[in-house]
């Protein structure tokens, strides 16, 4: 009974055990990535979450050809929104090789049809060592409530490539002091892929603007209403 109350004591950390001894509240959880459950997802604004895009999730013919994609909702709707995207790099045994996710959204209105498509362009690379590449956007919208995120078929199998980007020389928090050569990246597009998805409302933080585009003719269904998502 001892040792179990010890071993509680030492995962809570010093300081929380000496908080609760004291009677105090604990502290706030840390801002941190959380990762979605499959299926439909209600994200909280300005909480960042690990949003897998695989096999396993929903498959549809979308306004810009089939997809797999990811359906979210706001918790509360917001009249305008900064959409922040990590797309995080996977190793890929098919072309032994990264691959990446290239994203769209599809906004929706309230009856779920698509009103608008907006890529997250441009995507800017985040190279460094020790750490994951990813590939960063952020794009602007209104009346924001609920989306897709998806991708394009087209792009499917076309890559991202980077400029050729300077030599880097800086510490790292370990204490550790690393450089690079120039080096130009290649990351072929696949059908699947991981992002890190963050909504906020809009403060003094901008990002380039968004590529949106309303519903278009090739974007209605047959009958002629906009395409509806589900």
């Amino acid at each position: 009974m001892a040792a179990l109350f010890a071993s509680a004591s030492a995962s809570a950390g010093p300081i929380t055990w000496a908080r609760e001894k004291l009677g105090l509240k604990p502290e706030p959880p840390k801002a941190g990535v959380v990762t979605a459950q499959p299926g439909a997802i209600t994200l909280l604004l300005d909480q960042p979450t690990r949003l897998p895009v695989d096999a396993t999730a929903p498959e549809a013919e979308l306004p810009r050809g089939r997809s797999y994609f990811r359906r979210v909702e706001l918790s509360k709707p917001v009249d305008e929104a900064l959409i922040r995207v990590r797309v995080i790099a996977q190793d890929s045994a098919a072309t032994k090789s990264r691959t990446v996710f290239k994203p769209l959204l599809y906004l929706l209105d309230d009856e779920g049809n698509v009103r608008e498509t907006v890529a997250v362009d441009p995507l800017s690379i985040d190279i460094r060592p020790f750490q994951t590449t990813e590939l960063v956007g952020c794009v602007k919208v209104r009346q924001l409530s609920r989306f897709l995120v998806a991708t394009t078929e087209k792009d499917v199998g076309k890559a991202y490539e980077s400029g050729a980007r300077s030599s880097v020389k800086a510490s790292s928090k370990g204490g550790f002091y690393y450089s690079t050569d120039p080096v130009k990246v290649k990351l072929p597009y696949a059908a699947t892929g991981e992002i890190v998805l963050t909504v906020s409302t809009p403060s003094a933080k901008l990002c380039e603007p968004a590529t949106a585009e309303a519903a278009k003719d090739g974007e209605k269904k047959p009958d002629g209403k906009p395409a509806s998502a589900g």
